[in-house]
């Protein structure tokens, strides 16, 4: 049986080199920036506790930033070894929790072995890797059209983990997944461009630079590089991807599930809020009356995502329904533009796009709880479009509205509108 079972490896680990082609050793670079724009309506929601507390808009008014410097250096031998390198450094829009945080990071750190697809990308035949590192989720959006993120992206798989992902392709078209990881700490953040700074002072006449923000709830960053033992979550996926030969057509669709137990507290850069379940007691400001409805220590996700191209349009649906700790709430959204190509002076192309995106919370907060806004239903509409220019630039021209309230839950209607205009240079 075990010789019957080697030969089948060996002859699958054949047909996929064959198919692969000559390998040679490869770098590559990337390097990124970013500039923007932005001006944020400012809306302001009084809260009994703290005293004189209030949610508002993270930093109101008309501002230009250097958002984000990102380096990518790639090594490769063929498709059977791939390693990354990604840092940025200032990562304004990025910081997580809080504008403390760290204003240098590593984004990706990780190293595989075996063939992995990307996107619509299809092998030959059977394939088997592993990848082990910081890297993106797997059912993350492959491509996004705006620099703004929709509410099910931000509140699911918008941060990278700590993993190591196992997977291959059964044929062409067929694909698996399973993954053991860190898993993203749970903590709050405004959905909009800035987290919001939510417990950065704990001592009295301490200046918090930006206002709280409407904070939802979301999986933030790990603040970590390695894997660690505690807490461990898996998960697994399947996905079905399938191209037309003059790749002018194709879809990818994969349906994930994770699990992990959430800690009694993680530790947080930039908050003196712990994430996870000290996030839902609020231990630190000794309110047992503010504990959220939680039940026990559970976390579980599980959804699907669908990815498609069909000439110069791209489209994106993704939906996620979370159990955090027995509080049950989901994530949708979809995104949808048409890229046109251009010879008009230094533009190249033109794309508009649109995203539609909500979230809706099945728990209670109590009266006194400092952000109500975790449990409001939301909807989120951005709309923009982006203009490529030579030289590795673009510009990108983008809105958002959300639609909130009036409600029992909501008394006053709210729209944290938002403008960005993002200038993004790659060399």
């Amino acid at each position: 049986m075990r010789s019957r079972l080697l030969v089948a490896v060996l002859s699958s680990v054949v047909v996929c080199s064959s198919a692969l082609g000559q390998d040679t050793w490869t770098f590559s670079h990337r390097l990124e920036l970013r500039a923007d724009y932005r001006w944020s309506e400012d809306e302001r929601f009084p809260r009994p506790f703290p005293p004189g507390a209030a949610l508002a808009t993270p930093d109101s008014g008309h501002q230009v930033e250097l958002n984000v410097a990102d380096l990518q250096l790639d090594l490769g031998y063929g498709q059977w070894i791939g390693a990354r390198v990604k840092a940025h450094g200032y990562a304004k829009h990025r910081r997580n929790p809080t504008s403390s945080d760290r204003t240098a990071d590593i984004d990706e750190l990780f190293v595989r072995v075996g063939p992995y697809p990307q996107f619509l990308e299809r092998p030959s035949g059977t394939t088997f890797f592993a990848q082990a590192g910081k890297f993106p989720k797997m059912e993350r959006q492959p491509v996004r059209l705006l620099e703004s993120y929709g509410l099910a992206a931000t509140s699911f798989n918008r941060f990278e983990d700590v993993q190591l992902l196992v997977g291959g392709t059964v044929g062409r078209n067929l694909y698996w997944r399973a993954v053991v990881a860190n898993g993203n700490p749970v903590f709050m953040r405004d959905p909009n461009a800035l987290a919001g700074d939510n417990g950065v002072c704990e001592s009295a006449g301490c200046e918090v630079k930006f206002g709280a923000g409407f904070p939802i709830l979301y999986n933030a960053e790990t603040e970590d590089l390695f894997f660690r033992t505690a807490h461990v979550q898996v998960g697994e996926a399947l996905g079905y991807r399938w191209q037309r030969e003059d790749q002018t057509l194709g879809f990818d669709l994969i349906v994930f599930h994770y699990e992990r137990e959430m800690a009694d507290r993680e530790e947080l850069t930039g908050t003196f809020y712990g994430g996870d379940l000290d996030l839902f007691a609020l231990d630190e400001v000794g309110r047992p009356d503010l504990r959220l409805p939680f039940t026990s220590d559970k976390k579980e996700e599980y959804g699907a995502r669908l990815y498609g191209e069909w000439h110069g349009l791209t489209s994106t649906v993704q939906f996620t329904r979370q159990n955090l700790a027995g509080m049950r709430r989901e994530g949708w959204e979809g995104e949808v533009g048409y890229r046109i190509p251009l010879t008009l002076g230094p533009i190249e192309s033109i794309q508009p796009a649109a995203r539609l995106s909500g979230l809706t919370n099945h728990f209670s907060v109590p009266a006194q709880w400092p952000a109500p806004s975790m449990r409001w239903p939301w909807i989120k509409i951005d709309a923009g479009v982006r203009v490529g220019l030579k030289h590795g630039i673009d510009v990108t021209l983008e809105y958002t509205k959300h639609n909130i309230g009036s409600s029992q839950l909501v008394p006053i209607k709210l729209s944290l509108r938002e403008a960005l205009v993002t200038v993004r240079w790659r060399v």
